[in-house]
C-alpha cells in the first residue's frame, strides 16, 4: 500500500496524517500539542532562531517532525507534503529567515542577507534532516510575508473564487487575514497572541482532550462544553457565574482553550459579571482548580483587540463600508469550535457580514492535496503569480495603531464604547456598529481536522535546553516559570523548549537574586522522540 504524509506546521502545534494513496483516505492522525520552539508566537520563534542560531532551531523543529512521522508508523512511504507560514517552513528547511525578520532593505543589505526564493518546490527528506528520505513538497508563499498557510485559507474556503466582498481569517496566534473586493485582495497578520490558543491564560491549554471549548446557557447556569478524545464537543461541568460555583459532571476538564476563553468572555459580558478589565468577585470558577482571572481578561482583550483592529484596518484601507461585507470565512481550530455569535459580541468577527462560514484547518487540507497529487504544486506556483495582494504591515500602519490604541483602552482600561467610537471618528475611521447584522451561519465540519482516520495520538515534544549553574539552589527561577518549563536537579537546569514562553517572558533570568542564571548558558538537548 503506497502511503504519504501531510503536515501542518502551526505556531501553536503541529498536525500530521498518514494517507493511503490507493483509496485515497486518512489512516491515522498525530498531533504535537505544542510547537517545540520557545515562545507563544512566530516572532518569538524567529527571535530564538536568530539569537541561538538557526541550526539549533532547525534541529529542534526537525526532531519534533521526526517524532510525528515515527508515531504514524508509515509503511511504503512515497512522499511528505507540508504547509505553514514562511518562518516555520524556512526553519524546517534550514534556509535564511532574517529577510522575514527585518522589513528594511538597508538593514538586510548591511547584514548581506539575500532573500531566498519561496516558490513551491520539492526537497529530499535527508537533505533537511528528516528520518525518512522521500520527497518533501513545500508549497509557495504569495509574498515573503504571506505564506502557504494564508494561500491555503484563500483556496480551501472558496474565498478566491467568490465574486462578492468577503473576508477570511485563520483564528490562531498570528491571525492571518485577507479581504477580497472585486479583483483586489488586501492581506495582513494581526499577531493576536497566545490567548487565541488558550496560552498565557492562567488555566489555559491548547485544543486537546479535556479543554473547555464553549459554553451555553442552560437551566440553572452555564453548561461548559469540552473536547473529548476524538475532539468532539461534549458536556463538562455546569457553572453559576453569579454565585461563583460549579457542579462537577460530564467529561472531566483540565483547562480552558482559546474558544473557551471567548465563550467565558461572552458569558461574562452579557451577564455583566465581566466589565473589562474587572470580574465581579475577581475570578470565575469553571471547574476543580480551574479559574478565569482578571489577568486573563486583560490577555484576552489584547488578542480580541488585535483581531478587530486588523479587520477594521483592512476594510478602511480597501475603502469599503462595514455593511459591504457579504461573507466571513473562519479557519483554524478556534475558527471551527467558536460560536460565531459569541465571536461577534467579543469583536473578533465583524458585526456586519450576511453569512459566516466555519471551514476547519485549511493548512492541513492543502498539504493533503499536495500529498495526494504532487502535480498540484505547479498549479499553486502559477496561482501565486496571478494573486495580486496588497499586504498591509500592521506594525507600521497608522490606521491599525489608531484602532488598536482604542482596543487596549476598551479592554484593559475600561473605556466606554461611546468614547471608543468618538476617538475613531476623530482619526477619520468609521465607528463600529452598535448592533450585529443578522446572518446565516454555516459550519462545514464537526472538527477542525476533517478526517482523523482510525486513530488519533496527541503528544508533547520533549526537546530541551540544558545548563549547569552553580548557585544556592533557591529555585526562584523554577518557581517563577509561568508554564513550568524550567526544572532543576542539583546543578543541572533544563528548559522544556515547547513550554518556554521565550523572549516575551525571561522571568527565570530576570528574577534570579544571585544574577547567575543566563539563558545564553543553555545548550541543546535532543531526545530523539516525543512521548505520548
Amino acid at each position: 500500500m503506497d502511503q504519504a504524509i501531510n503536515i501542518d506546521i502551526g505556531t501553536s502545534g503541529i498536525r500530521a496524517q498518514l494517507l493511503d494513496l490507493t483509496d485515497p483516505s486518512v489512516l491515522r492522525t498525530a498531533i504535537l500539542s505544542r510547537n517545540p520552539l520557545p515562545g507563544a508566537n512566530v516572532v518569538d520563534h524567529m527571535d530564538f532562531a536568530i539569537s541561538y542560531g538557526q541550526d539549533t532551531a532547525h534541529e529542534i523543529l526537525v526532531s519534533a517532525v521526526n517524532s510525528l512521522i515515527k508515531s504514524l508508523k508509515p509503511g511504503n512511504l512515497k512522499r511528505i507534503a507540508v504547509c505553514g507560514n514562511p518562518i516555520q517552513l524556512s526553519l524546517l528547511e534550514g534556509i535564511e529567515i532574517r529577510d522575514l525578520a527585518f522589513a528594511g532593505k538597508n538593514a538586510l543589505e548591511k547584514m548581506h542577507v539575500k532573500s531566498p526564493e519561496r516558490d513551491g518546490h520539492i526537497v529530499s527528506g535527508n537533505e533537511i534532516g528528516l528520518s525518512i528520505d522521500v520527497d518533501v513538497i513545500i508549497p509557495p508563499s504569495i509574498r515573503h510575508e504571506i505564506g502557504a498557510d494564508a494561500l491555503a485559507m484563500m483556496i480551501k474556503t472558496g474565498f478566491l473564487d467568490s465574486s462578492e466582498t468577503c473576508m477570511v481569517t485563520d483564528y490562531g496566534t498570528n491571525a492571518e487575514m485577507a479581504l477580497k473586493v472585486d479583483d483586489k485582495i488586501f492581506t495582513g497578520s494581526a499577531a493576536a497572541g497566545p490567548a487565541m490558543e488558550g496560552q498565557q491564560i492562567s488555566k489555559g491549554m491548547l485544543a486537546t482532550p479535556g479543554a473547555i471549548a464553549d459554553m451555553r446557557l442552560s437551566a440553572g447556569g452555564w453548561q461548559t462544553l469540552a473536547l473529548d478524545e476524538k475532539l468532539r464537543l461534549v458536556e463538562g461541568p455546569k457553572i453559576n457565574l453569579r454565585e461563583g460555583t460549579f457542579k462537577t459532571s460530564g467529561y472531566p476538564v483540565k483547562g480552558i482553550t482559546g474558544t473557551g476563553v471567548i465563550a467565558l468572555m461572552y458569558a461574562g459580558l452579557v451577564t455583566g459579571i465581566i466589565k473589562p478589565p474587572h470580574i465581579e468577585g475577581g475570578r470565575i470558577r469553571v471547574g476543580k482548580g480551574i479559574t478565569f482571572t482578571e489577568e486573563d481578561v486583560i490577555e484576552a482583550g489584547k488578542a480580541f483587540g488585535a483581531l478587530r483592529a486588523g479587520h477594521l484596518t483592512l476594510m478602511h484601507e480597501a475603502g469599503i463600508t462595514y455593511e459591504d461585507l457579504e461573507t466571513m470565512y473562519m479557519c483554524g481550530a478556534s475558527g471551527t469550535y467558536v460560536d460565531p455569535h459569541k465571536a461577534q459580541v467579543t469583536g473578533i468577527v465583524p458585526a456586519t457580514p450576511k453569512r459566516i462560514v466555519q471551514c476547519g484547518n485549511t493548512s492541513l487540507e492543502l498539504a493533503k492535496d499536495l500529498a495526494l497529487d504532487p502535480d498540484y504544486l505547479s498549479c499553486l506556483n502559477e496561482m501565486k503569480k496571478s494573486i495580486l495582494a496588497n499586504h498591509i504591515m500592521f506594525a507600521s500602519s497608522p490606521t491599525f495603531a489608531a484602532i488598536y490604541i482604542q482596543e487596549i483602552a476598551l479592554w484593559n482600561e475600561g473605556m466606554p464604547l461611546e468614547k471608543y467610537n468618538a476617538n475613531l471618528e476623530k482619526s477619520g475611521i468609521r465607528p463600529i456598529p452598535k448592533k450585529l447584522q443578522e446572518c446565516i451561519i454555516e459550519r462545514k465540519y464537526e472538527r477542525d481536522i476533517r478526517e482523523l482516520g482510525k486513530s488519533l495520538e496527541i503528544m508533547e515534544p520533549k526537546c530541551g535546553l540544558i545548563a549547569t549553574i552553580r548557585c544556592s539552589g533557591c529555585d526562584t527561577c523554577v518557581k517563577g516559570c509561568p508554564e513550568e518549563a524550567l526544572s532543576r536537579k542539583n546543578e543541572s537546569f533544563r528548559i522544556n523548549t515547547a513550554r518556554c514562553l521565550g523572549t516575551a517572558c525571561r522571568r527565570c533570568q530576570e528574577r534570579c537574586p544571585e544574577k547567575k542564571f543566563s539563558i545564553n548558558d543553555f545548550k541543546l538537548e535532543l531526545p530523539g522522540s516525543a512521548e505520548p
